[in-house]
């Protein structure tokens, strides 16, 4: 798993990125036409909307533990941007982790 930092890479996905959207969060992909990588990309964003600084990184850290720990059964060669919404976090981990999980299988459905 790599980070997304630059801003042509946000730029790039937000652009040309299918978008599934979900109560709580956006989920934006574009599949990478590099095919030696066998690695995805993740940027998660999350406004000060959401809450104060300890609230936005535990989100983070619930996204990309996620990622983490289901590293073998994510698409790989695709960059993921997931933009966070208010109230996400009062939604809570679990139903959090449940969405992203459907969101993940309907992209796997559709690019594999």
């Amino acid at each position: 798993m790599k980070s997304i930092r630059r801003y042509y890479q946000f730029k790039e996905l937000r652009e040309n990125g299918k978008r599934f959207r979900k109560s709580f969060f956006d989920l934006i992909v574009v599949k990478k036409d590099i095919y030696g990588n066998r690695d995805f990309g993740l940027a998660v964003i999350t406004s000060k909307k959401i809450g104060n600084a300890v609230k936005r990184n535990k989100i983070r850290r619930w996204i990309k533990e996620y990622f983490r720990m289901s590293d073998h059964s994510i698409p790989l060669n695709i960059n993921y941007l997931i933009i966070t919404k208010p109230g996400i976090f009062e939604y809570g981990r679990d139903n959090i982790l449940k969405d992203l999980k459907n969101g993940i299988e309907k992209i796997r459905k559709e690019y594999l």
